[in-house]
This record gives C-alpha cells, structure tokens and sequence, in this order.
C-alpha cells in the first residue's frame, strides 16, 4: 500500500511539472516538496518493509541532505502565493545552507565502497538501531534524524505567521482568494501532521529493538501522514485552478507610445500600476480586457506558432496570469478563444469573397491552422456546420 501511494504521488508530481509553464511560477517549490515528500516515503518502505539491503544502501543515507529543504521549500512556496512572485533574493539563499551542512556531515558514508554500505543496511535489518550506527563528519546520527522533522515544523509555523501578517482569510470576496486561503490551511493541517508524524516516528525509533516492532507501532502514525500526502497529491488534480495562485494584476495597459490612447481611454498615472493585492478588482479585470483586446487587433493568432507564451511575451503579462482569466473569468480554455479567432476570421474572409477564390485548404493556412483537420474541427465547433456545408449555405 504504501509503495502504491508513493508511486501515485511521483505521477501527480510530475503532472505539476508539465501544467508548470500555465501555472504560478510558485508551484516550482510545490513540486520539488512533493517530489522530495515522495522520495522520503520511498525510502520509508525501502528501510521498513521492503527488506531489500540495495533499496536500504542507496535510500536510508544519500538522501538525507534533501529533507532539509522542505521547510525552505514550503516556505518560499507560500510566500510566493501570497506575492504572486517566485523569485528569491540573495538573503533567501541563506535558507539552504542546513541541506549543504548535511550534505557535507554525510560525507563520510557517501564516499565509503559499497560492501561498506551494504554491510550497513544488513546491520539496519538486523536491527533497527544500527540505522544510528554511522561515522559522520561532525553531527551524531540522532541529531541528524531528529533535525529534519523539527525543522521543517518551524517553516510551517513561519509560514502561518506570513499568511496572517499578509492579512489573507477567507472574509474576501474575491472567490480565487477564499480558495487559496482554504488551500493553505488544508496544506499547513496536513504538513503539520506529517511533519509531526515523522517526528514521533524518528523519535521512537530510538527506543525500539527490533525493525519490525516499530513498523507495527508506528502503523497508525505512518499511513495517517502517508494518507494526508495521498490528499495533498488529490487535491491538485480535483481543485486545478489552485495552480493559477493569487494573480494580482498590477502592470500597466499602455506603453510610453501609446499615451493618446490611455487618454482616450481614462487610464491615469495613478492606477496605472496597481497596488497589489488578493482582490482582484474590476477595474483591474477591465484594464487586462482592453490590453487583450489592443494586442488582438494586430491579429497575432494568424501566426501558426502563436501559443500562450509568445502572447505572454508580446504583452508582458505572465503566463499564470493569462490563464486564470482565460479560464476562471471568460470561462474558456485558451486554445478554444485563439481558435474562435481564427474562424471569425475565415468567415469575414468568406464575406468578403475570398471564399470564392480560396480553396479550404488555403483559407485555413490564412487563418494560421497547422491542419486541415483542426480547421474543420474548430470550425464546426464554433459554426456548427463544416467549412463546406457553411459556402453551400452562403451560395
């Protein structure tokens, strides 16, 4: 069960990966504290249950310096939800220097031959305090264990004290921000029993005498934290649209050669660049309809390679961004409103008389359709006959 359960969370950690380039840049911490959440159950089962001494040479010690990193981890990604911004200054690499002081104290073992290792892992087998029985660098093995679950429940308790001194709760009416609210209380009860469970775990460890004994004892314990990373991983798939974070929409719409326009447009100094916030205010919703509404009039979705990051890049409003309003307030997935385009498009050709000199094959291509099948496929979505049936009707 609980190889089942780490297997399930690498392949939801890894559907983070690919959905990253639409989402918050923030999720990049989310997926490496998942990723290493998971390895960490991997090697649980390595050590307890599988009684494999290779899974136990490679798993138990090499991949200590990481467990260090999830509280920075954790940290960072909250605070980038609460910021709507992932990058990390100079001070906050301070924050990694515990995971390379374990990686150096590990040294010792890393660089021991393998029978050494595989020695060690016959040892834990045997039992279970021999898992204590190592020459590191500078650090007892206790201190090493005991420190990882500590620490990342100190991040956690950071963390809750940034959520509050952000004033982010669930009074907003902004319903992306009530959601983000309740998503991190869920992901701060939920990491708090982890971590709380692991420490138990590491802590009894001591007092044991047999391997077996303190799989037995601590059944409970592991698959009610195990369980809590099961629903972290669901989570993700069933409440997607915590991916977008808290886009606060704070550029301006206009450039320095467009001044007469943000004039016609009423678009003073002062809300041009917008004070962050959670709310995402009308006014804010509004200047991002008519930034998307100037950039289209160039009709930049005739390009057969124009996709959700050239548009990001041409009008320096980020990915995340673009997809939450596509998807949470045009309610309409990207590809869909580009493609919708595209077919106005055909159609004002074919009004225009195009269509009598084109062929469907060239009208699509004018239209920037990478193939005669999406064209007709999008075309009939959208008109709800095909290409030929709409000229027959026009006839």
């Amino acid at each position: 069960m609980l190889l089942s359960i780490t297997i399930f969370g690498f392949v939801v950690t890894f559907l983070l990966l690919i959905n990253l380039r639409q989402s918050n840049k923030a999720n990049i911490y989310l997926f490496f504290f998942l990723l290493i959440n998971n390895t960490y159950s991997l090697s649980h089962y390595a050590t307890i249950y599988s009684g494999n001494k290779f899974l136990i040479a490679i798993m138990l010690v090499h991949f200590t310096p990481l467990y260090l990193l999830l509280g920075p981890l954790f940290y960072f990604y909250v605070r980038g939800l609460l910021k709507d911004d992932f990058r990390l200054s100079k001070l906050d690499f301070l924050h990694f220097i515990p995971a390379v002081l374990f990686f150096i104290n590990i040294t010792p073992y890393v660089f021991k031959s393998w029978d050494y290792k595989l020695l060690y892992a016959a040892n834990v087998i045997k039992d279970a305090h021999n898992f204590l029985n190592i020459d590191y660098l500078f650090m007892p093995s206790s201190i090493s264990f005991l420190s990882r679950p500590i620490i990342a429940i100190v991040y956690v308790i950071a963390s809750v004290v940034l959520i509050f001194r952000r004033g982010l709760n669930e009074r907003y009416i902004n319903i992306q921000a009530k959601l983000i609210f309740k998503w991190l209380t869920f992901f701060i009860i939920i990491s708090t029993i982890l971590y709380l469970g692991f420490l138990f775990f590491t802590f009894s460890a001591f007092y044991i005498d047999t391997l077996k004994v303190e799989s037995r004892q601590g059944d409970f314990i592991l698959y009610s934290t195990i369980g809590g990373l099961l629903l972290l991983n669901l989570s993700l798939l069933f409440f997607p649209n915590i991916l977008y974070g808290l886009p606060q929409l704070d550029y301006a719409i206009a450039t320095k050669e467009n001044k007469l326009l943000e004039e016609q447009l009423g678009i003073a100094e002062d809300i041009k660049k917008q004070t962050r916030s959670f709310e995402i205010s009308p006014e804010k919703l509004n200047l991002l309809k008519l930034k998307i509404e100037r950039y289209i009039e160039q009709k930049p979705y005739l390009n057969p390679e124009f996709n959700l990051s050239v548009m990001s890049a041409d009008t320096d409003i980020p990915v995340h961004h673009l997809s939450y309003y596509f998807n949470e307030h045009l309610k309409i997935n990207f590809n869909t409103w580009k493609n919708d385009l595209k077919i106005a498009h055909v159609i004002d050709l074919i009004r225009n008389g195009s269509g009598e000199i084109l062929t469907l094959d060239a009208l699509a291509k004018q239209a920037g359709f990478g193939s005669r099948t999406s064209f007709f496929n999008s075309f009939k979505q959208k008109i709800g006959v095909t290409p030929s049936e709409y000229l027959n009707s026009i006839d």
